[in-house]
């Protein structure tokens, strides 16, 4: 009679089974920043060598359900990686946010965008010392490159080592910053142009940006065209008017640009717009500031200025804060701009971007 065929024959767990099983469960138990016990520790508490705990430990390893450190050689559960072996955060160097809260919460919006895709930390700093604005309604008192030198070394010396690169807000000069070129890297330079060439830049095209308020201005009948300085001392300010300057000239337009106006506080907006109400020509001002833009509108509108009949008013910013208001305005991305400089850090030689402008035309011009 043929014989009937066996069953298989289900393996019971062995020793070797039961050992890695018990290894998951403390795994499991045991919290993400700390490092298991040792491997001389578990095999005293599993009741084998260290040899086996080792052997099981590299094939977790391998299977991604532990993770050892790369310098102490320690063994955590895997989750721990995310928190260990990842760069060290970005350090941002700005200004105090409320002293520019909309360009530079659309800045930061960028960086930490970014810093998320990139898994990466943010360290947000700043220094009263570096912009000074205790009356909105006047100018800012930006640091000297001296007074910046001493707060970037004061900020190296005890943040330093703990960063993994620098993004620094525009206000800082180059005069403050090469002093610092090997402490400070990777480093970026936003919004402004920066000459150093161990330093990435992010930057606004205040060239084209100048050609575009230039034309539009031009175009809708301004006699003439003022630039408006809206406070003394930033950067990004005083690159805007020498592109300004230097686009009237390839326009062949010089004639119609006035010299600049101070608008650095209220008196200063007081007497510029007396000056706009004794002048037949229509006029057009340019301020490379959104506020500052908005308050010289006020301004004429409170002395009975129709605008933009009589005077034309476009702001060389452009945050949400402009678009918000109606103004015409060049538009920037900040966004971008932060996003931009996240990767800049990660870039093998320094990094050079230009952002184009756009030209939003609002109910001012």
């Amino acid at each position: 009679m043929p014989t009937r065929p066996s069953k298989p024959k289900v393996p019971t767990p062995g020793p070797a089974t039961d050992v890695a099983s018990r290894l998951l469960k403390l795994i499991a138990a045991c919290p993400a920043d700390r490092p298991l016990p040792t491997t001389r520790a578990l095999g005293d508490r599993l009741g084998v060598a260290n040899t086996t705990v080792y052997r099981l430990l590299q094939e977790r390893a391998n299977a991604g359900e532990v993770w050892q450190h790369p310098t102490s050689g320690r063994y955590f559960p895997a989750a721990a990686r995310l928190i260990f072996d990842r760069p060290k955060p970005v350090a941002c160097l700005t200004r105090c946010l409320e002293l520019a809260s909309e360009q530079y919460r659309e800045i930061l919006e960028g960086i930490s965008s970014q810093c998320g895709t990139l898994h990466r930390a943010m360290l947000l700093w700043h220094d009263n010392l570096l912009v000074q604005h205790p009356v909105t309604q006047d100018s800012p008192a930006f640091s000297t490159p001296r007074e910046q030198r001493l707060i970037l070394s004061d900020f190296l010396d005890r943040h330093g080592s703990s960063t993994g690169g620098f993004i620094l807000d525009h206000v800082w000069t180059d005069e403050a910053l090469r002093n610092f070129g090997e402490r400070l890297q990777p480093a970026v330079v936003i919004f402004r142009s920066c000459e150093l060439e161990n330093f990435s830049n992010v930057r606004a095209n205040f060239r084209v940006g100048s050609l575009m308020a230039l034309t539009h201005l031009l175009g809708r009948g301004y006699d003439r065209i003022v630039p408006v300085l809206p406070f003394d001392g930033d950067p990004a300010v005083d690159e805007f008017f020498v592109a300004l300057a230097d686009a009237a000239d390839e326009a062949g337009c010089r004639s119609r640009l006035e010299p600049l106006a101070r608008a650095t506080n209220t008196t200063e907006r007081a007497a510029l717009i007396e000056r706009l109400r004794n002048e037949p020509r229509r006029t057009a001002l340019v301020c490379p500031e959104d506020n500052v833009a908005l308050f010289l509108a006020s301004a004429a509108r409170a002395a009975g200025l129709s605008c933009p009949q009589r005077i034309g008013l476009l702001s060389a910013m452009g945050t949400d804060f402009a678009i918000r208001s109606g103004m015409t305005h060049l538009r920037h991305d900040f966004r971008a701009m932060g996003r931009l400089a996240v990767d800049a850090l990660g870039a093998e030689k320094p990094f050079r971007h230009v952002l184009e402008p756009q030209l939003s035309p609002g109910n001012t011009t």
